[in-house]
């Protein structure tokens, strides 16, 4: 009688469990109620386009499905010191279950993106958000999007140790050296419980600017369109992405991998 007791405990508490997260739609935001946020950061440095790029990423990011509280800080305004202080602030505001997106468009060089002053390192990045969760515990979702030449450099540290490698592995290892660079050494202390990054190019190679907007966040806005009216996921604006991106490939990664197959919007 007591197992059985036990059983039926044990089942309530899984259903339970599972109605409980399902009242908080999975896709690019875990929850749209909670306080997402957004910075968007553009340093142009001479390209054309950049004021588009963030335009067209406010754009994806204020969709009434995310409801992202965007914050952007242009040209003079991108210094390290900003970018800093204003990563850190925005993962404070992020609720428990909210999610922080973080997009830049500008000049790149090796692990590094060009801001108004000096060079960030995707190290600097990790500390300043951090410190933003440091008495809060990890966000739901944590999604990084750089659009800028060798890009790719950012998600593979250790390329110069390694020499040339396959073309067809560089985007994995490119991939998977990200998580060591902006996860904490200690995951029971982790500040983000998902991640979603996607750079506009491999490390070898320089990113398109034009006019109109660079290629890659042209083709991420266009994806976008189009995803959201297949009903599509997050694997398939990465996809098409890629397709319609000229000159360069984007690289992507997911954690847990499974996050690729959520919807982009419900």
């Amino acid at each position: 009688m007591r197992k059985s007791i036990y059983a039926l405990c044990v089942l309530w508490c899984s259903l339970n469990s599972f109605n409980s997260r399902a009242d908080h739609p999975r896709e690019l935001v875990i929850d749209p109620n909670a306080k997402n946020r957004l910075l968007v950061v553009g340093v142009p440095g001479g390209l054309p386009g950049i004021d588009k790029d963030l335009k067209m990423v406010t754009e994806i990011g204020t969709h009434p499905a995310y409801q992202f509280i965007p914050t952007q800080l242009w040209s003079s305004q991108g210094t390290v010191s900003n970018v800093s202080q204003n990563l850190t602030r925005l993962a404070s505001e992020t609720e428990e279950l909210g999610t922080l997106f973080f997009y830049f468009s500008g000049h790149g060089s090796g692990g590094r993106i060009a801001l108004r002053d000096r060079s960030m390192r995707i190290t600097e990045i990790r500390a300043a958000l951090e410190k933003g969760r440091e008495a809060l515990g990890p966000m739901a979702r944590l999604v990084l999007m750089f659009d800028s030449c060798y890009s790719g450099s950012l998600l593979d540290p250790v390329r110069k140790v390694l020499g040339p490698i396959h073309e067809q592995a560089e985007s994995e290892a490119f991939a998977d050296a990200v998580f060591q660079e902006i996860q904490s050494e200690d995951r029971d202390s982790a500040y983000w419980k998902s991640l979603f990054v996607f750079a506009s190019s491999r490390a070898n190679e320089t990113s398109n600017a034009g006019s109109s907007g660079s290629s890659f966040t042209v083709a991420l806005k266009k994806a976008f369109g189009e995803v959201i009216n297949t009903q599509g996921t997050l694997n398939d604006w990465v996809s098409k992405t890629k397709v319609f991106t000229k000159g360069h490939h984007p690289v992507e990664r997911f954690s847990p991998l499974d996050v690729a197959n959520e919807k982009l919007i419900p």
